[in-house]
C-alpha cells in the first residue's frame, strides 16, 4: 500500500479543516514502547512530524487533552471514561496495537506440561542466597521422576529490555543474586534446552517458534492457560502486556492532525506489524485489525458464525 494514500483510510469527518493545537503532534506512549513507536514514525515517513511523549498515565494526559492519541497496557477505569465522557461528550475509542509474552521453554524430554506463577520466580526470582531448586518440587507431575534432578535456568541476553510484567518478577536489587545463566542469543537458548534435560528457559514470544516445547502457565487462581493470540489479547495469559491505540476521536468532527490520522492506518499495515515483530512484540491476528477498522468505520463487520 501506497503510505501515501494512508491519510485517506479514516472517515472524511476527520478532515473538516480547523486549526490543530500542539495535541495534533503528539503520540503519549509507555516508557517501553518509546523506540518501537518511533520506529514506526520514521518508516510512515512522519519523521518530525509526529513526536513521542513518555507516560505512564495515558489516561490522564488524554483526558487532560494534552494528546489525541495514547498508547497504554492499562485499559482505562470507569471512572476515568466517566471523566472523560463529561468533558467532550463521547467515550475514548480503543484499539488493538501490539502485545508481548514471556514463553517458558523446556526439554522435549521433559514431562512437565504446566508451571505456576510461584515456582518461576522460585526458579527466575532473585534471592538474598541462591539455593538449588529440584524438578521433583516444580510440579507433581515430576514427583516420582528420578531421572531430573536440579533445575538449570537460562535466558537471553538483554531480551526483556522493552518490556514489563515479567521483567519485576527477575529484577534484582542490591545484595540479591539470581541463579539464572544468561546466554548470547536467542539461538544459544534453544540450542541448550534442547540437549539439556534439566534446563528451562525464558523468552520474548515469537508465534514462529515451532520446534520448541513451550509449556502453559498456572495462575494465582490455579488455572492454566497455553501460549497464543487469544489467550494473551484477552489478557488471560499470565506473562503478557496486552497495548491498547486509545483515541480521542470525535464522532462527527475533526479531531485528528493527517499526520495522527496516517499513522493510526499505518500501524495495520503488513509493513508497520513486521517492525512491531522485529522488535520483540508481537503482530496483531487478522481478527483484531478486523476489528479495529470495523471500530474507524473503515469497513462493515462481517458475520461469520455470529457478530464480530
Amino acid at each position: 500500500m501506497n503510505k501515501s494514500t494512508l491519510t485517506y483510510m479514516l472517515p472524511l469527518a476527520l478532515f473538516a479543516s480547523s486549526a490543530y493545537a500542539d495535541s495534533s503532534k503528539t503520540i503519549a506512549v509507555e516508557n517501553e514502547l518509546n523506540t518501537v513507536i518511533n520506529k514506526l514514525i520514521s518508516t510512515a515517513t512522519l519523521n518530525n512530524q509526529l513526536l513521542t511523549e513518555q507516560s505512564n498515565d495515558v489516561q490522564k494526559l488524554m483526558i487532560e487533552d494534552s494528546v489525541k492519541i495514547g498508547i497504554s497496557s492499562r485499559r482505562w477505569l470507569d471512572s476515568e471514561v466517566a471523566v472523560f465522557k463529561d468533558k467532550y461528550g463521547y467515550k475514548p475509542t480503543e484499539l488493538y496495537f501490539t502485545s508481548d509474552a514471556i514463553a517458558i521453554l523446556v526439554n522435549e524430554d521433559n514431562p512437565i506440561k504446566s508451571i505456576s506463577i510461584n515456582a518461576l520466580a522460585d526458579i527466575f526470582g532473585c534471592q538474598s542466597s541462591l539455593k538449588s531448586i529440584q524438578w521433583q518440587t516444580v510440579s507433581p507431575v515430576l514427583a516420582n521422576n528420578t531421572e531430573l534432578t536440579q533445575v538449570h535456568a537460562y535466558s537471553v541476553n538483554g531480551d526483556l529490555s522493552a518490556h514489563r510484567n515479567f521483567t519485576k518478577m527477575i529484577t534484582c536489587y542490591d545484595g540479591q543474586k539470581t541463579a539464572t545463566k544468561s546466554l548470547n542469543s536467542r539461538e544459544d537458548l534453544i540450542d541448550t534446552i534442547e540437549s539439556k534435560e534439566n534446563a528451562i528457559g525464558y523468552t520474548v514470544y515469537q508465534s514462529q517458534d515451532k520446534d520448541i516445547k513451550r509449556i502453559d502457565i498456572i495462575d494465582k487462581n490455579g488455572e492454566s492457560f497455553g501460549l497464543d493470540h487469544e489467550t494473551i489479547l484477552s489478557g488471560r495469559y499470565p506473562l503478557a502486556n496486552v497495548y491498547y491505540m486509545y483515541l480521542n476521536l470525535e464522532p462527527t468532527k475533526s479531531s485528528l492532525s493527517p499526520q495522527q490520522t496516517a499513522f493510526v492506518n499505518y500501524v495495520m499495515t503488513p509493513e508497520a506489524q513486521q517492525t512491531l515483530t522485529d522488535n520483540g512484540f508481537i503482530d496483531l491476528p487478522a481478527a483484531a485489525i478486523e476489528r479495529n477498522k470495523v471500530v474507524l468505520k473503515q469497513q462493515q463487520p462481517e458475520i461469520q458464525g455470529g457478530y464480530k
